[in-house]
């Protein structure tokens, strides 16, 4: 059972679409096909994580205001547009990076 968000390209995202097969690290550390003996599900609504509504007023409150905001988790759409309101409504400038890419923090 998936309760939360299963990013692109990872293990949990290969079996919640039904990938029957999956590479996994055996006792010796050797990487092997493993095979997928199970019906999944997902239970969609749980997270420990926070809305938009709940993001966009922490960014709101924040003193002092930050000059760069990073939006860099969960869907990558989802990302954009939340970056694209706090710059918009914040005047703050934004980035979402795709996956891989570097970023420099100073």
């Amino acid at each position: 059972i998936f309760v939360g968000y299963q990013s692109e390209g990872s293990l949990g995202r290969r079996i919640q679409k039904g990938r029957k097969d999956v590479p996994l690290e055996d006792d010796d550390g050797r990487t092997k096909e493993f095979h997928v003996n199970m019906e999944t599900k997902t239970i969609h609504g749980f997270s420990g994580h926070s809305n938009r509504r709940q993001l966009m007023e922490y960014v709101k409150r924040l003193n002092p205001r930050p000059e760069k905001v990073i939006t860099c988790h969960g869907d990558p759409k989802k990302a954009v547009d939340l970056a694209s309101s706090i710059h918009r409504s914040y005047k703050i400038e934004t980035r979402t990076p795709i996956n891989l890419d570097c970023v420099r923090i100073h």
